[in-house]
């Protein structure tokens, strides 16, 4: 049972799987902003891209950067995941008492488990599209968007309410700041970067022709 479970678990041990937990969430959230941004840049013309993704490359962040991200990423699955209920039981206790206590802290962790779930395979299909067509530029990114841009907005909207209400949870749960103007803060990050990677999607779209 979930509930024999929570009782056994090693809190010393719980603890540093909620430190690495944390790290990772927060390493992933600032990536995946600092990501937005640059691919954001696209808003500033072609050449400010394309001069930005060069410069990465000839630095080697590029490099560095996606197989440190890749085993962030792992960490976080490994950590967060193993509070995810994997038995149909199991599911239909959660599942019966976010609909008992209707909290929206409680609903907020369900939809983060099936978001979760959902940018594990998507980011997975977008990393593997994006290595398999080094190097990046805009014309071969403006293509890819053009011919898959419902994948990108799907990803878009999961990436950013994940990382969002992510980083909100974490810092209420370690009581780092007070619940509602985190709310606040997080949802207008969350507005901001939704806008600018919505703004970047059409920009894509149109240097790659009409959708």
């Amino acid at each position: 049972m979930l509930v024999q479970k929570l009782l056994t678990r090693n809190p010393r041990a719980e603890l540093y799987y909620d430190l690495v937990e944390l790290f990772s969430g927060l390493c992933l959230v600032g990536f995946l902003w600092t990501h937005m941004i640059f691919v954001a840049t696209i808003l500033l013309g072609e050449d400010v891209y394309n001069a930005l993704a060069k410069g990465l490359d000839d630095y080697y962040l590029s490099y560095i950067g996606i197989p440190i991200v890749i085993v962030i990423a792992i960490m976080h699955i490994l950590t967060a995941g193993r509070r995810i209920p994997t038995r149909y039981q199991e599911q239909k206790i959660i599942w019966r008492h976010a609909k008992m206590i209707k909290g929206t802290d409680t609903w907020v962790w369900v939809f983060q488990v099936i978001t979760g779930v959902a940018i594990l395979a998507l980011a997975a299909m977008h990393v593997f599209t994006i290595l398999t067509n080094w190097p990046i530029q805009a014309d071969v990114s403006a293509e890819r968007m053009k011919a898959f841009w419902w994948f990108y907005l799907i990803l878009l909207f999961l990436g950013e309410y994940h990382a969002g209400f992510g980083i909100y949870r974490q810092f209420v749960k370690w009581g780092w700041f007070p619940r509602k103007p985190l709310g606040y803060v997080t949802k207008m990050i969350t507005a901001i970067i939704l806008a600018l990677g919505l703004a970047a999607l059409w920009v894509f779209n149109s240097l790659g022709g009409a959708l």
